[in-house]
């Protein structure tokens, strides 16, 4: 065998576990630097740890922030105008002023539930109307601060009647609770998000019925329309 071969071949064999263990190393930062890419890149961003609201929440929050007649909100005003009697009404009595206490709740942005206390009294109080009423608000539509609706509902009308005694001294009163009707268009301006004005025509049948006076037989009921100018708070 030839001595340099022999030596070359142990200079080899001599120099191999420096270049194993060379390779070990290399092949072990390798490995690290290869977990560590893969750990960042499937980490979450800081933004995306932090717990944000969802779709639903952000909603109900916006909603929360109430306006006139909004879906959750409450809505108080004062109602004052004409009441303007028909049929034997108008004949018996002379319109005056009205006014009523009213209260509406947003139930969506299409629909509100309605309700309202009144009374106006006729003819230096020969006749008198009170009412609690309560129905459907439909807006009908929403244009910047303004929204136009419609209400009809049901409720009760109490009618009083002063009327003079067959003998000509006493006054007798009448004053039946009866069921009724209304129905009819409106239009609000939101001021701001806490105050509101607007103005409403309002048709009333009371549905009529016959009472058994001093006088005789008296027919009480009929119908009225109302108009208001209002102004009210939301809150």
């Amino acid at each position: 065998m030839d001595p340099a071969f022999d030596q070359e071949s142990s200079k080899d064999l001599s120099m191999s576990p420096v270049k194993t263990l060379a390779l070990s190393l290399l092949m072990i930062s390798s490995a690290q630097a290869l977990a560590a890419t893969s750990s960042s890149w499937q980490q979450q961003p800081a933004w995306a740890n932090e717990t944000t609201p969802s779709r639903k929440a952000v909603l109900n929050e916006d909603r929360g922030a109430v306006a006139p007649f909004t879906p959750g909100s409450n809505n108080l005003s004062l109602d004052v105008g004409q009441i303007f009697l028909m049929g034997d009404l108008s004949s018996n009595y002379n319109d005056n002023i009205g006014s009523q206490l009213h209260y509406t709740y947003g139930v969506s942005d299409l629909f509100g539930f309605d309700a309202s206390l009144g009374y106006s009294e006729h003819s230096d109080g020969a006749f008198s109307m009170t009412t609690l009423l309560a129905g459907l608000r439909t807006n009908l539509a929403w244009y910047d601060k303004v929204v136009p609706y419609a209400i009809f509902g049901m409720g009760f009308y109490r009618p009083s009647y002063q009327e003079t005694a067959s003998n000509g001294t006493n006054l007798t009163s009448i004053a039946p609770v009866l069921f009724g009707v209304h129905l009819g268009p409106g239009v609000h301006l939101e001021l701001t998000r806490k105050l509101f004005f607007g103005a409403s025509l309002t048709f009333h049948d009371v549905f009529s019925t016959t009472k058994i006076t001093q006088n005789g037989p008296r027919s009480v009921g009929g119908t009225f329309t109302s108009f208001f100018l209002n102004a009210g708070v939301t809150f």
